[in-house]
């Protein structure tokens, strides 16, 4: 299965305000991204996983998902 290959622009569409607009990839998973249309809403939240809306080619298949974490999740002490 491909996974990447030739850079493209596509579609995408944030899954917290329904904004879609245009990005440059060389694959059809999620990209991670600040939203034009929600980002600004949610200062402590800016990233979001932006869903490709592009038909996945035949023999494709999407990266694996990216675990987002909060600087909260990076400096807690361990007790």
């Amino acid at each position: 299965m491909q996974v990447t290959g030739k850079y493209s622009h596509k579609t995408y569409k944030c899954p917290r305000c329904g904004h879609e607009e245009s990005h440059g990839t060389n694959h059809f998973g999620k990209i991670y991204v600040s939203c034009k249309g929600c980002s600004w809403k949610n200062p402590m939240q800016p990233i979001v996983a932006m869903e490709c809306q592009e038909p996945l080619p035949e023999g494709w298949t999407v990266p694996e998902e990216w675990k987002i974490v909060t600087l909260g999740d990076v400096t807690q002490t361990p007790t």
